[in-house]
């Protein structure tokens, strides 16, 4: 299942740590996008997904950038 969150109105770490509790909560086969705002850091983000053997793929915009875990 597809899941989306959007946390552009959250300053780092709250994002982060959004971030990981609702990826905790998903499943195999799952997929959460996060929409945030240029504040923050992406490499934390590469940085997390390593650290949970999640699938990431980093979507850079100009207003907002878009990280998308799955588990594999």
């Amino acid at each position: 299942m597809k899941y989306s969150l959007d946390l552009t109105g959250y300053a780092c770490p709250l994002p982060l740590l959004m971030a990981k509790k609702a990826m905790n909560d998903l499943k195999k086969g799952d997929s959460l996008e996060l929409v945030l705002n240029q504040q923050s850091s992406l490499t934390d983000f590469e940085l997390l997904a390593q650290e949970q053997n999640w699938q990431f793929e980093i979507i850079e915009q100009a207003v907002e950038n878009r990280v998308i875990f799955a588990i594999p």
